[in-house]
């Protein structure tokens, strides 16, 4: 029975990857002329109200977020609409890099925070680092007070991406940790999920 229940989920949190893929390329072709009409706008609405596993993992939660955000007055601003555009942005990032110097996916999952104390928080870092590799990374928390885990766990603080990437998030494959901090938060853990700059300027 355990093996079935096991399954049941593995093939779920498949459909939920294959969805936000499949929501990559839609949003990939709603922006290629870098607007949204209104008609645009409203089918991206309908397709994640009648695309529940799209909306179920990061990052398609947050776009559904967005939109219905945008929608809630029932009147699309221009500021709205800009709005719209650069998340679509974000999450095709990786697949538009190669025409345009855009953000990445990564950059829906991060807070925007004012100081990071490193004394006494507990890291774990993700992507590779212009700072430093990653070992002199832990290093340079380690030897300042702070606390590094190899793996996202709800008792981390900050989720560090660093600043070169990680294994980057093609064809749906969102990178892990993000994904596990994401599930965490979601479930009330009070993970900070910062870029590499953020937390390089609090060394």
């Amino acid at each position: 029975m355990d093996n079935y229940f096991a399954k049941r989920a593995l093939a779920y949190k498949n459909e939920c990857v294959r969805a936000c893929a499949e929501l990559a390329g839609i949003a990939e072709g709603l922006i290629v002329d870098a607007h949204l009409s209104d008609k645009e706008i409203s089918f991206l609405n309908r397709w994640l109200e009648t695309n529940d596993a799209a909306t179920c993992e990061w990052p398609g939660d947050v776009i559904h977020a967005r939109v219905h955000e945008v929608l809630a007055d029932g009147v699309v601003t221009e500021a709205e609409r800009i709005y719209l555009v650069n998340t679509l942005k974000l999450l095709v990032g990786g697949q538009l890099e190669r025409i345009a110097a855009l953000p990445k996916v990564n950059q829906l999952a991060l807070d925007e925070v004012e100081r990071v104390p490193i004394v006494g928080s507990l890291f774990c870092l993700t992507g590779e680092f212009v700072y430093a590799p990653r070992e002199r990374c832990e290093q340079a928390i380690v030897s300042r007070g702070g606390r590094v885990h190899r793996s996202v766990t709800k008792n981390i603080n900050y989720l560090v991406v660093g600043g070169l990437g990680s294994d980057e998030w093609k064809h749906g494959n969102y990178g892990t940790k993000i994904l596990k901090a994401m599930e965490y938060k979601r479930q009330g853990a009070p993970i900070l999920v910062i870029h590499e700059d953020t937390w390089a300027r609090a060394l």
